[in-house]
Protein backbone atom coordinates (compact mmCIF):
# COMPACT_ATOMS: atom_id res chain seq x y z
CA UNK A 1 0.00 0.00 0.00
CA UNK A 2 1.29 3.29 -1.39
CA UNK A 3 1.18 6.59 0.82
CA UNK A 4 -0.55 5.80 3.76
CA UNK A 5 -1.17 8.39 6.60
CA UNK A 6 1.32 7.42 9.62
CA UNK A 7 1.29 9.12 13.37
CA UNK A 8 4.57 8.22 15.28
CA UNK A 9 4.59 8.90 18.92
CA UNK A 10 6.83 8.19 21.75
CA UNK A 11 10.29 9.71 23.01
CA UNK A 12 11.03 12.27 20.11
CA UNK A 13 14.92 14.03 20.87
CA UNK A 14 17.75 14.06 18.77
CA UNK A 15 19.06 10.75 21.25
CA UNK A 16 16.01 8.73 20.84
CA UNK A 17 14.55 7.15 17.83
CA UNK A 18 11.07 8.84 16.73
CA UNK A 19 13.45 10.98 14.61
CA UNK A 20 15.32 8.43 12.60
CA UNK A 21 11.63 6.58 12.13
CA UNK A 22 10.10 9.69 10.97
CA UNK A 23 12.75 9.69 8.08
CA UNK A 24 12.46 6.59 6.89
CA UNK A 25 8.43 6.57 6.85
CA UNK A 26 8.96 9.62 4.70
CA UNK A 27 11.86 7.59 2.40
CA UNK A 28 9.37 5.40 1.57
CA UNK A 29 6.96 8.20 0.39
CA UNK A 30 4.15 7.72 3.32
CA UNK A 31 2.92 10.88 5.06
CA UNK A 32 2.78 11.81 8.70
CA UNK A 33 -0.06 13.05 10.62
CA UNK A 34 -2.10 12.64 13.38
CA UNK A 35 -5.51 13.46 11.12
CA UNK A 36 -6.99 10.36 10.11
CA UNK A 37 -4.03 8.40 10.08
CA UNK A 38 -4.12 5.09 8.69
CA UNK A 39 -1.38 3.69 10.65
CA UNK A 40 -0.80 5.01 14.55
CA UNK A 41 2.86 3.56 15.88
CA UNK A 42 4.21 3.92 19.04
CA UNK A 43 8.33 3.38 20.19
CA UNK A 44 7.31 3.91 23.81
CA UNK A 45 5.13 4.06 27.01
CA UNK A 46 5.83 8.22 26.93
CA UNK A 47 3.24 7.61 23.11
CA UNK A 48 0.82 4.93 24.65
CA UNK A 49 -1.85 7.45 26.26
CA UNK A 50 -1.72 9.79 22.78
CA UNK A 51 -2.11 6.58 20.87
CA UNK A 52 -4.89 5.52 22.23
CA UNK A 53 -6.50 8.88 22.63
CA UNK A 54 -6.30 8.84 18.67
CA UNK A 55 -7.41 5.36 18.46
CA UNK A 56 -10.73 6.15 19.54
CA UNK A 57 -10.81 8.84 17.68
CA UNK A 58 -9.88 6.97 14.66
CA UNK A 59 -11.15 3.76 15.04
CA UNK A 60 -10.46 2.45 11.50
CA UNK A 61 -6.38 3.29 12.22
CA UNK A 62 -3.94 0.21 12.64
CA UNK A 63 -2.18 0.57 16.37
CA UNK A 64 0.80 -0.65 16.98
CA UNK A 65 2.61 -0.54 20.41
CA UNK A 66 6.26 -1.15 20.52
CA UNK A 67 8.39 -2.15 23.40
CA UNK A 68 11.72 -1.35 24.38
CA UNK A 69 12.47 -3.74 27.42
CA UNK A 70 12.13 -5.04 30.39
CA UNK A 71 14.42 -3.88 32.84
CA UNK A 72 14.28 -7.02 35.52
CA UNK A 73 16.31 -4.84 38.27
CA UNK A 74 13.44 -2.17 38.96
CA UNK A 75 11.12 -3.29 41.94
CA UNK A 76 7.88 -4.66 41.30
CA UNK A 77 8.77 -4.61 37.29
CA UNK A 78 7.03 -8.00 36.73
CA UNK A 79 3.75 -6.17 38.40
CA UNK A 80 4.47 -2.69 36.24
CA UNK A 81 5.12 -5.23 33.11
CA UNK A 82 1.67 -6.30 33.77
CA UNK A 83 -0.21 -3.05 34.30
CA UNK A 84 1.33 -2.08 30.46
CA UNK A 85 0.25 -5.18 28.90
CA UNK A 86 -3.29 -4.69 30.06
CA UNK A 87 -3.98 -1.27 29.98
CA UNK A 88 -2.54 -0.89 26.57
CA UNK A 89 -0.61 -3.89 24.49
CA UNK A 90 -4.98 -5.56 24.62
CA UNK A 91 -6.01 -2.84 23.21
CA UNK A 92 -3.60 -2.80 20.87
CA UNK A 93 -3.98 -4.47 16.64
CA UNK A 94 -0.29 -5.56 16.90
CA UNK A 95 3.12 -5.18 19.32
CA UNK A 96 6.62 -5.31 18.79
CA UNK A 97 9.60 -5.17 20.64
CA UNK A 98 13.29 -4.81 19.57
CA UNK A 99 14.95 -8.03 19.68
CA UNK A 100 14.44 -12.07 20.57
CA UNK A 101 15.69 -11.12 24.16
CA UNK A 102 12.88 -8.85 24.72
CA UNK A 103 10.50 -10.94 22.76
CA UNK A 104 11.31 -13.83 24.89
CA UNK A 105 10.76 -11.89 28.02
CA UNK A 106 7.41 -10.09 27.25
CA UNK A 107 5.96 -13.12 26.16
CA UNK A 108 6.16 -14.45 29.94
CA UNK A 109 3.26 -11.75 30.24
CA UNK A 110 2.00 -11.54 26.78
CA UNK A 111 0.24 -14.81 24.86
CA UNK A 112 -0.35 -13.11 21.48
CA UNK A 113 1.95 -12.85 18.59
CA UNK A 114 5.04 -9.88 19.30
CA UNK A 115 6.62 -9.05 16.24
CA UNK A 116 10.46 -7.99 16.38
CA UNK A 117 11.73 -5.00 15.03
CA UNK A 118 14.46 -3.61 15.45
CA UNK A 119 15.36 0.43 16.35
CA UNK A 120 17.32 2.07 13.62
CA UNK A 121 21.12 2.82 13.98
CA UNK A 122 22.34 6.51 13.83
CA UNK A 123 23.57 7.27 10.68
CA UNK A 124 27.01 6.06 11.18
CA UNK A 125 29.30 4.37 8.24
CA UNK A 126 32.92 2.51 7.76
CA UNK A 127 35.34 5.27 7.36
CA UNK A 128 38.58 3.64 5.83
CA UNK A 129 40.31 6.94 5.66
CA UNK A 130 40.14 8.15 9.24
CA UNK A 131 42.95 6.63 11.56
CA UNK A 132 42.61 4.60 15.27
CA UNK A 133 43.85 7.45 16.99
CA UNK A 134 41.83 6.76 20.14
CA UNK A 135 41.67 3.74 22.73
CA UNK A 136 38.14 3.56 23.95
CA UNK A 137 35.01 4.91 23.43
CA UNK A 138 31.75 4.83 25.43
CA UNK A 139 28.49 6.23 24.52
CA UNK A 140 25.49 5.92 26.43
CA UNK A 141 23.84 7.19 29.59
CA UNK A 142 26.38 7.12 32.44
CA UNK A 143 24.13 7.32 35.61
CA UNK A 144 21.97 4.45 34.43
CA UNK A 145 22.96 1.57 37.59
CA UNK A 146 21.89 -1.08 34.74
CA UNK A 147 25.42 0.09 32.15
CA UNK A 148 27.27 -0.29 34.49
CA UNK A 149 30.29 2.66 33.80
CA UNK A 150 31.78 1.70 37.05
CA UNK A 151 33.18 -1.47 35.58
CA UNK A 152 34.28 0.77 32.74
CA UNK A 153 36.45 2.96 34.95
CA UNK A 154 37.27 -0.05 36.98
CA UNK A 155 38.63 -2.18 33.81
CA UNK A 156 40.67 1.57 32.10
CA UNK A 157 42.47 2.33 35.56
CA UNK A 158 44.12 -1.33 35.05
CA UNK A 159 45.74 0.00 31.25
CA UNK A 160 48.54 2.26 31.50
CA UNK A 161 46.87 5.39 30.31
CA UNK A 162 44.03 4.32 30.03
CA UNK A 163 42.04 7.62 31.77
CA UNK A 164 43.53 9.48 29.11
CA UNK A 165 42.62 7.39 26.25
CA UNK A 166 38.82 6.96 26.70
CA UNK A 167 36.52 9.15 24.87
CA UNK A 168 32.42 9.24 26.65
CA UNK A 169 29.87 10.73 24.37
CA UNK A 170 26.03 10.89 26.64
CA UNK A 171 24.06 12.90 28.15
CA UNK A 172 25.49 12.46 31.85
CA UNK A 173 28.81 12.76 32.54
CA UNK A 174 30.78 9.80 34.67
CA UNK A 175 33.27 12.11 35.85
CA UNK A 176 36.07 9.94 34.60
CA UNK A 177 37.59 10.22 31.03
CA UNK A 178 36.91 13.11 27.89
CA UNK A 179 33.45 13.65 27.92
CA UNK A 180 32.54 15.03 25.03
CA UNK A 181 28.90 15.17 25.25
CA UNK A 182 25.43 14.85 23.02
CA UNK A 183 27.30 15.32 19.41
CA UNK A 184 26.17 15.28 15.78
CA UNK A 185 25.75 11.91 13.87
CA UNK A 186 28.46 12.86 12.16
CA UNK A 187 30.40 13.24 14.67
CA UNK A 188 29.81 10.32 16.59
CA UNK A 189 30.87 8.55 12.87
CA UNK A 190 34.07 10.13 13.61
CA UNK A 191 34.64 8.64 17.07
CA UNK A 192 33.18 5.11 16.42
CA UNK A 193 35.97 5.26 13.73
CA UNK A 194 38.70 6.95 15.23
CA UNK A 195 38.50 4.38 18.27
CA UNK A 196 39.80 0.84 18.51
CA UNK A 197 37.14 -0.30 21.29
CA UNK A 198 33.90 0.61 22.09
CA UNK A 199 32.97 -0.09 26.26
CA UNK A 200 29.47 -1.68 26.48
CA UNK A 201 29.34 -3.62 29.88
CA UNK A 202 25.57 -3.47 30.31
CA UNK A 203 24.43 -6.17 32.41
CA UNK A 204 21.33 -6.05 30.31
CA UNK A 205 19.62 -4.29 27.03
CA UNK A 206 16.96 -3.90 24.81
CA UNK A 207 19.32 -3.94 21.59
CA UNK A 208 22.80 -1.84 22.93
CA UNK A 209 22.39 0.35 19.32
CA UNK A 210 26.55 1.44 20.22
CA UNK A 211 27.54 -2.28 19.85
CA UNK A 212 26.40 -2.33 16.36
CA UNK A 213 27.08 1.30 15.41
CA UNK A 214 30.44 0.60 16.48
CA UNK A 215 30.42 -2.71 14.50
CA UNK A 216 29.38 -0.87 11.24
CA UNK A 217 32.38 1.35 11.69
CA UNK A 218 35.26 -0.83 12.68
CA UNK A 219 35.06 -0.53 16.28
CA UNK A 220 35.30 -3.62 18.57
CA UNK A 221 32.40 -3.55 20.75
CA UNK A 222 33.37 -5.26 24.09
CA UNK A 223 30.17 -6.78 26.39
CA UNK A 224 29.41 -9.11 28.77
CA UNK A 225 28.49 -12.25 29.14
CA UNK A 226 24.98 -11.81 31.60
CA UNK A 227 23.82 -9.17 28.97
CA UNK A 228 21.81 -11.59 26.31
CA UNK A 229 21.47 -9.12 23.71
CA UNK A 230 24.87 -8.79 23.26
CA UNK A 231 25.18 -12.81 22.68
CA UNK A 232 22.44 -12.29 20.25
CA UNK A 233 24.33 -9.83 17.74
CA UNK A 234 28.00 -9.70 18.81
CA UNK A 235 31.02 -12.45 17.83
CA UNK A 236 31.10 -14.47 20.80
CA UNK A 237 35.28 -13.19 20.55
CA UNK A 238 34.29 -9.94 21.64
CA UNK A 239 31.96 -11.09 24.79
CA UNK A 240 33.91 -11.84 27.99
CA UNK A 241 32.40 -12.33 31.99
CA UNK A 242 31.66 -8.95 33.73
CA UNK A 243 34.18 -8.03 35.86
CA UNK A 244 37.55 -5.40 35.33
CA UNK A 245 39.79 -8.24 35.24
CA UNK A 246 38.06 -10.05 32.68
CA UNK A 247 37.43 -7.29 30.26
CA UNK A 248 41.39 -5.86 30.38
CA UNK A 249 42.75 -9.59 29.51
CA UNK A 250 40.06 -9.38 26.32
CA UNK A 251 41.33 -5.82 25.32
CA UNK A 252 44.57 -8.14 25.65
CA UNK A 253 43.89 -10.80 23.78
CA UNK A 254 42.01 -8.62 21.01
CA UNK A 255 44.73 -6.62 20.34
CA UNK A 256 47.35 -9.35 19.65
CA UNK A 257 44.91 -10.03 16.29
CA UNK A 258 43.61 -6.75 16.15
CA UNK A 259 43.02 -6.14 12.29
CA UNK A 260 41.61 -10.14 11.77
CA UNK A 261 39.38 -9.18 14.45
CA UNK A 262 38.66 -5.75 13.18
CA UNK A 263 37.55 -7.19 9.92
CA UNK A 264 35.30 -9.60 11.70
CA UNK A 265 33.43 -6.84 13.29
CA UNK A 266 33.11 -5.22 9.78
CA UNK A 267 31.76 -8.00 8.62
CA UNK A 268 28.80 -8.43 11.17
CA UNK A 269 28.67 -5.02 10.96
CA UNK A 270 28.33 -4.66 7.10
CA UNK A 271 24.53 -6.89 7.28
CA UNK A 272 23.66 -4.64 10.39
CA UNK A 273 24.42 -1.23 8.09
CA UNK A 274 21.16 -2.78 5.85
CA UNK A 275 19.24 -4.62 8.99
CA UNK A 276 19.54 -1.49 11.19
CA UNK A 277 18.63 1.33 8.75
CA UNK A 278 15.97 4.08 9.19
CA UNK A 279 14.53 2.82 5.73
CA UNK A 280 14.38 -0.93 6.15
CA UNK A 281 13.03 -0.37 10.02
CA UNK A 282 9.80 1.73 8.57
CA UNK A 283 9.41 -1.15 6.12
CA UNK A 284 9.23 -3.78 8.65
CA UNK A 285 6.39 -1.42 10.69
CA UNK A 286 4.33 -1.16 7.08
CA UNK A 287 4.84 -5.13 6.76
CA UNK A 288 3.13 -5.59 9.89
CA UNK A 289 0.46 -3.15 8.65
CA UNK A 290 0.01 -4.59 5.50
CA UNK A 291 0.09 -7.85 7.18
CA UNK A 292 -3.35 -6.90 9.02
Amino acid sequence: MNNIKVTILGSDGYTCQIPRIKEGMELLGHSLSEVSPDLIYSNDPKGYDKALILKEKYPNAYLIFNFLDIPWHVENIERQTELLVNNYFLKADAVSVISFKVQKDLAKFYDKKIHVIYNPVKDVYFDEKIKKNNMFLYVGRAKDPIKRIKLVHESIIKIPAGLKNIKICGSENPGFGNYVGVISDKDLNKLYNSSKFVLLPSKAEGIGLPMIEGMICGTIPITCSDNLTAKEFSPPEFICEPNAQAIVEKIEELNKKYDSKRSLALEYGAKYKKQFNKKNIATNIIDIFNSK
